[in-house]
């Protein structure tokens, strides 16, 4: 899953944006320093690494899981 693909299923945020692998790293990377440090922005950049480097059947879905789950926690979604 190449960071310029799609995620396995769309998140569309609050603001109408539908993010894209690429998407959620630059969002995450913007975030500032102590939000970053968050467990659940952790887990998620740890996630999406493997499913944008490894070739895991289960890796994409559990990416697209946790970023939805931090994405809720901000609020986002």
């Amino acid at each position: 899953m190449p960071w310029s693909r799609k995620l396995i299923e769309p998140i569309i945020l609050k603001d109408g944006r539908v993010l894209t692998v690429a998407d959620a790293r630059a969002f995450m990377l913007a975030l500032p320093e102590r939000r970053q440090m968050a467990p659940y922005w952790q887990y998620a950049a740890e996630l999406l690494l493997k499913a944008a480097t490894r070739n895991s059947v289960d890796a994409p879905r559990n990416a697209w899981a946790q970023l939805r789950r931090a994405l809720m926690a901000e609020g986002m979604v």
